[in-house]
């Protein structure tokens, strides 16, 4: 009994030592992980962004508006002597070529004032012959002589005023084209400046529409465009006109196309939905989900530069669909941030993982 109290005691007294020696002389040593555990734990230091290498494309947008046709020159032809129509040859509807007589005035007396005219400036011209005879003989005062001349000048202009009338009997064409209004008939008695037939020239046929002031900028004279109308018939056209000024009311600029019409088809005043290609950009296609806002509430994208740092780039939208768009700003070849943008900022350095593919889609 005596032996396992003396063992007893000296077990403890063993752990006692043995404790006691762990709190005099701790450990300090720390272990220090294998260099591979501290490369890996670096690493994780870095926020990770999903990235795809994108190259711009072309890109044309197409303006489309609704617009309608016109007559690119119209006239209203007025009566320029007072008479009586004493025939209409051509009628409302009926192709005219230029110089087409439409129709005619009464002559009545109007070559018997001719005459007289005429027969007037004879007697004239005699009459201011023999005061400037006198008056270089000193027979005739200069008062004189310069009553005949205004009497003479005066009788030469109501002649061309007689032959002018005569030829103003004719109502002829300007230009060709087609009557698109008469508003007078034979035995009709006209004033001077009255209304007598509408021409309209509709070749080229000409296509109205008003495009926004974002963007007429891409638009320019010669441009190549297309309009259909409401049956369905498309027509080849080109820019002739851009309004340098915009509507005030509607901020609008007024764009004019030009297409042949040699066979009058296509009449004035028809619905027509133009389309107007803009000029050539580079762009990208890219989902929506990878924009962003900067700090000053700017849109854009995030994309992976120099030294894997991020850097926000402003992007203008081109074309909005509901499952892509399309934008330019970014440079030419570019890696987008497709999937981690909102948790990283500029010149934050970031490990890519990037995500082959042709697009964004």
């Amino acid at each position: 009994m005596k032996s396992y109290k003396i063992l007893a005691i000296i077990i403890a007294l063993l752990a006692l030592a043995w404790i006691v020696s762990g709190v005099i002389a701790p450990n300090d040593t720390v272990q220090t992980p294998p260099p591979a555990e501290q490369s890996e734990e670096k690493e994780d230091k870095l926020q990770k962004v999903r990235v795809r290498d994108l190259k711009s494309e072309t890109y044309r947008d197409t303006v489309k508006v609704t617009g309608r046709t016109q007559a690119n020159r119209e006239v209203v032809m007025k009566a320029e002597i007072a008479g009586q129509i004493s025939t209409v040859l051509l009628q409302e509807g009926e192709s005219v070529q230029e110089g087409d007589i439409l129709a005619e005035l009464d002559v009545r007396d109007r070559q018997l004032r001719e005459d007289e005219a005429r027969q007037r400036l004879e007697q004239r011209r005699i009459e201011y012959n023999a005061a400037k005879k006198l008056a270089e003989k000193g027979f005739s005062s200069k008062v004189k002589l310069a009553q005949s001349t205004a009497e003479y000048e005066s009788a030469k202009a109501a002649l061309k005023q007689a032959a002018l009338d005569i030829e103003n009997m004719n109502i002829s064409a300007p230009f060709d084209g087609i009557v698109s209004k008469q508003v007078v008939e034979s035995g009709d008695y006209v004033s001077v400046g009255e209304n007598l037939f509408t021409i309209v020239d509709l070749d080229p046929i000409e296509l109205v529409g008003y495009v926004s002031e974002r963007n007429v900028k891409d638009l320019e004279i010669g441009q190549i465009a297309s309009a259909t109308l409401l049956g369905g018939e498309k027509i080849d056209a080109t820019i002739s006109y851009i309004s340098p000024a915009s509507d005030d009311q509607t901020r609008t600029f007024r764009v004019i196309l030009s297409a042949p019409n040699s066979d009058f088809a296509i009449k004035d005043g028809l619905t027509a939905n133009l389309e107007i290609p803009t000029k050539d950009k580079t762009a990208f296609k890219i989902t929506p989900s990878i924009l962003t806002l900067d700090d000053e509430g700017r849109i854009g994208v995030k994309i992976v530069g120099a030294g894997d740092k991020v850097k926000f780039v402003p992007v203008k939208i081109l074309n909005d669909a509901p499952d892509y768009m399309w934008v330019s700003g970014p440079p030419e070849n570019a890696r987008f941030i497709t999937v981690g943008q909102e948790y990283v900022i500029d010149d934050q350095v970031v490990e890519p993982v990037l995500v082959e593919g042709d697009g964004l889609l």
